[in-house]
């Protein structure tokens, strides 16, 4: 491993979500390389400083200039790795061309990264945090997380196997999976949901739904699109035909069902009290009476 394979791998790292081989490949590269020792210092601290921030959402809501702060950190922080990475990648073409190799490959742009970690971390199948979960269970377990409301939309068929927080790159995420029956014989057919909060429209290229891009990664298919404010990144191992059929029967904005109100029990006459004893109104046989 070198410190460009480093970058994909960060964030699942600090997630917990990479398995044996690869955390300790990762750990013996950061070991030997003081660079990345740094910086995988640094985003451990920024991350920690996220998470305790959204525990703080949840008993009362973040003052506006503090989310704004936010905000500005994490974009300046992927400005950070972007150029840092754009520069490694430089320097490598300049050996290239120092040795008379042409070369020709460039760094993926962020929409690019964002997709092939989509796919990287539904294939890797991600432990769940919530199980067997209806779908306003897991919304309102969503909102005990996140700053913003997740709104899931609704897949006719199909029942949610678990639900997690994750991240695409720098963006909190949200992630749920979905299990369809199959037409044919076979295993259930997993459709992975990442849903990212993107109000200020930072992830390019991505139209509002209905309008539904499909695109190839790494072996799987992903849909994206946008609604309220939220990017919506869907992955399955579908192909994009049997994709698009799915997604022709999604409803992003059908509401999640209430949950079941719960069966009162027959009311009860309530028993009335029994009075005190009275001597005086006691009746008593004429026979016993002096």
């Amino acid at each position: 491993m070198n410190c460009i394979d480093l970058d994909p791998l960060i964030y699942p790292y600090l997630d917990g979500e990479l398995d044996e081989t690869e955390r300790r490949h990762l750990e013996g590269h950061v070991a030997a390389c003081v660079g990345c020792r740094g910086r995988l210092s640094r985003e451990a601290a920024f991350q920690g400083a996220l998470r305790r921030s959204a525990q703080l959402r949840t008993r009362a809501p973040a003052p506006e200039a503090l989310r704004a702060m936010l905000r500005a950190g994490i974009r300046r922080e992927s400005r950070r790795v972007q150029m840092l990475s754009w520069a490694r990648w430089g320097s490598l073409a300049l050996a290239a061309a120092a040795a008379g190799v042409v070369y020709l490959e460039q760094r993926p742009g962020h929409r690019e990264q964002l997709l092939e970690d989509a796919a990287l971390r539904y294939q890797r199948r991600l432990p769940y945090e919530l199980t067997t979960a209806s779908r306003a269970d897991v919304e309102r377990w969503f909102g005990d997380q996140m700053s913003t409301r997740v709104a899931l939309p609704h897949v006719p068929g199909a029942t949610i196997a678990g639900a997690r927080l994750s991240n695409l790159r720098e963006h909190e995420a949200a992630y749920v999976v979905y299990q369809l029956p199959s037409q044919q014989r076979g295993e259930d057919r997993r459709l992975g949901l990442f849903v990212v909060e993107d109000a200020e429209r930072e992830i390019p290229s991505v139209a509002a739904w209905p309008q539904v891009g499909v695109r190839n990664v790494r072996g799987v298919s992903i849909a994206s699109w946008r609604s309220g404010g939220l990017v919506y990144e869907l992955v399955s191992d579908m192909d994009e035909a049997d994709l698009r059929r799915t997604l022709r029967e999604i409803d992003p904005t059908a509401p999640a069902p209430p949950p079941p109100e719960a069966v009162p029990s027959p009311r009860q006459r309530p028993m009335l009290p029994i009075p005190p004893r009275n001597p005086t109104l006691e009746l008593i046989p004429a026979g016993f009476q002096n």
